[in-house]
């Protein structure tokens, strides 16, 4: 089921849709009226509004400056401009808005009732689009924990191969998780489990260890074994280094040359 919300500051223009639209032929369970800005930014604090339909004439706050506003704020909230103009700017700016459209008013019972459908139908799409992917999260996760050891093992494998063969690059740990077809929470557990230390912690640690053998190999610059290992920031691989080698790469560098 779902709510709609109609903000006209006439009155009379909102009764006149409320009497003349045949609501039983649209899901809608709760249809919830303001006449202006602030009512309406009340109501959406205090409800969940599915479709907006919205004038744009209005003072103390217009039509265009509540769409702006509910999209920033509630951005699967679908929303349906009214409006006495018929003005290009107006359809431009419904456009931009990522708005259904915009309706003349008096506005036509035949045209409201399509846009009106029109909203239902986005919003059962979002629904739907939103339930499949909470189903496909929940198979991947059963996936992942029905993984017997040595296929998790084996995911872990690939994963840590990733990780050498692409150390100067940036990844994420979902990037990671969907490699192997779990979920980054689960690869997340696997890997503490495994190595006792986060995957964050590992990474780095593997970025200081190559950068240790760069260093030692004395043929590139410290920026550029900072670039090499992963670090994009010149002074927060010293300050990562330092913590875990007890002395900047420089210093590192300096005294590996005096042995």
């Amino acid at each position: 089921m779902m709510t709609l919300l109609i903000v006209d500051d006439e009155i009379l223009a909102v009764q006149g849709i409320l009497d003349d639209v045949p609501w039983e032929e649209f899901p809608y369970d709760r249809i919830l009226t303001a006449n202006s800005y602030s009512q309406a930014v009340n109501l959406f604090m205090e409800n969940k509004i599915d479709v907006l339909l919205c004038d744009i004439e209005m003072p103390y706050g217009s039509g265009v400056d509540l769409v702006r506003w509910v999209k920033e704020h509630y951005p699967d909230t679908e929303c349906i401009f009214l409006t006495c103009h018929d003005d290009f700017k107006f359809a431009q700016e419904a456009v931009r808005l990522q708005c259904l459209g915009y309706i003349l008013k008096p506005a036509d019972t035949g045209e409201l009732m399509e846009y009106l459908q029109k909203a239902c139908e986005k919003i059962g799409e979002k629904h739907d689009a939103d339930k499949y992917s909470s189903y496909g999260k929940m198979y991947l996760n059963q996936l992942s924990s029905d993984a017997s050891p040595e296929e998790q093992g084996d995911m872990m494998e690939q994963v840590e191969t990733y990780i050498r063969e692409h150390i100067s690059e940036e990844f994420s740990q979902e990037e990671l998780a969907r490699m192997v077809h779990i979920s980054p929470t689960h690869l997340r557990r696997l890997f503490k489990k495994k190595h006792n230390m986060t995957m964050v912690d590992y990474v780095t640690e593997m970025r200081v260890q190559l950068a240790e053998e760069l260093l030692k190999e004395d043929r590139l610059s410290i920026s550029a074994v900072a670039e090499k290992t992963g670090f994009r920031n010149y002074s927060y691989f010293t300050k990562i280094f330092k913590k875990y080698k007890g002395e900047t790469p420089r210093e590192y560098k300096r005294n590996y040359q005096k042995q």
